[in-house]
């Protein structure tokens, strides 16, 4: 009787180490407490000419590590869960994406303003947990019309180091319409 308690035992603790082992950490989005979702700025270099921003930030618990992937969740997440554009009453719409640590989490209970004056901690400045941005942009030809683009970091602690920033790459997902030539109409 006792041989068949140890068999039962080793039987249920490999069945339980097993099934555990096989789970997939979920990906979760958490949103991240902003101060100002829209805000002005005169970014565009016309510093003539103020636009209009729409910002929402997030943390990805358990973000996938290959590229390709955490793109296709950024871009997921964007489309299931972001804005409709046809309902912004602004120039610009971006969503941020940050890993989530115990750095980032700080902004689930305190408020991230986006300036540089006096502020000592702000989400922009965990540039070690920036995953990417998904934003955006009226066109210029038909502002009804939007372009969007994704942005990333590519994470190279020797660049971080040498030049205090990751470097960037970005894509066009969606581009401008092309203008309608007035000799065809």
């Amino acid at each position: 009787m006792a041989k068949f308690k140890t068999l039962s035992l080793i039987f249920y603790s490999l069945f339980i180490l097993i099934s555990c082992s096989g789970t997939k950490n979920k990906i979760e989005f958490v949103p991240v407490n902003r101060k100002d979702k829209k805000s002005i700025s005169s970014f565009d270099g016309d510093l003539k000419r103020y636009i209009y921003i729409y910002t929402e930030d997030f943390l990805i618990k358990n973000p996938p590590t290959d590229l390709e992937e955490l793109k296709k969740i950024m871009i997921d997440y964007r489309n299931k869960k972001g804005v409709p554009l046809d309902k912004l009453d602004t120039d610009l719409y971006s969503m941020g994406f940050y890993r989530y640590t115990d750095d980032t989490s700080y902004f689930l209970t305190h408020e991230s303003y986006d300036t540089w004056e006096g502020q000592t901690k702000y989400l922009g400045s965990q540039e070690q947990d920036f995953l990417g941005f998904i934003f955006s942009k009226r066109c210029p030809a038909d502002t009804t019309q939007w372009q969007t683009n994704i942005l990333w970091t590519i994470p190279d602690q020797e660049k971080l180091k040498k030049d205090g920033f990751y470097e960037l790459k970005q894509e066009n997902i969606i581009p401008c319409p092309k203008p309608k030539d007035p000799c065809l109409i």
